[in-house]
């Protein structure tokens, strides 16, 4: 049994993927910014014998990361997946009319979230048997993309892109993996339904990634599909 922290689990794909480790029999911390309001989450967590716990944790809170560092104090981690997201709107990230203060904000939480994250966690990782760091990122960070982007979420990818290989080069001899995900263009609420895959379909792929996953995919970009993705 794996022990998993699963950041912005109360929808879409974090949501999904807390549904795959406990039916795998994995333990699972679940961590949104407003558990109150977690509906289906906390419904399925009632359900799971034990398997899933809901915490409070806003990755763009340094504070509120260290809150719940406090809950779980030394229990390893075998696996850490850097979900949480959010997004401000095509309208207000283009050219012509770019929203700064959304811009820090997705920065703050897709860039120096998963940071936050990786720092205060990095212990309980190194104490587990599996030792993976998975941060989801996106295809709209890669320069191989050639389509229109958000340049706040975009930016706030890429810049997570490079912390983590830049990272996963430094701490290569500690055992620990950390790749990036590309989790498909999914229909959550986030993208709508003009994406292409459900979430579902998403967190099987990236599960079954996770799972078969070694030290020598340290500073990938993979798929959710089993591939690597192109910068």
């Amino acid at each position: 049994m794996a022990t998993v922290l699963i950041t912005g689990s109360a929808r879409g794909i974090g949501f999904e993927l807390v549904k795959q480790y406990a039916a795998a029999g994995d333990r699972v911390y679940a961590t949104t910014r407003t558990p109150a309001s977690a509906d289906a989450l906390n419904a399925f967590a009632a359900d799971s014998d034990g398997l899933v716990t809901v915490h409070a944790m806003d990755v763009g809170d340094m504070a509120s990361v260290q809150a719940f560092a406090e809950e779980i104090g030394d229990t390893p981690l075998d696996i850490v997946i850097n979900n949480a997201g959010v997004w401000g709107g095509l309208e207000t990230q283009i050219f012509d009319n770019m929203d700064y203060d959304n811009w820090a904000f997705e920065f703050n939480v897709m860039a120096m979230g998963p940071w936050r994250v990786m720092q205060t966690f990095w212990d309980n990782v190194l104490a587990s048997d599996q030792k993976k760091i998975v941060t989801m990122t996106s295809q709209v960070s890669a320069h191989a993309y050639d389509h229109i982007v958000g340049y706040s979420y975009a930016s706030a990818k890429a810049a997570v892109n490079r912390l983590v290989t830049a990272l996963a080069e430094e701490k290569k001899d500690t055992g620990i993996t950390l790749a990036l995900m590309h989790p498909g263009w999914v229909k959550t609420d986030m993208a709508g339904d003009v994406a292409d895959i459900e979430p579902v379909e998403s967190a099987i792929g990236v599960h079954k990634v996770i799972n078969e996953m070694t030290h020598a995919d340290t500073g990938k970009f993979l798929k959710w599909d089993g591939g690597i993705h192109p910068w």
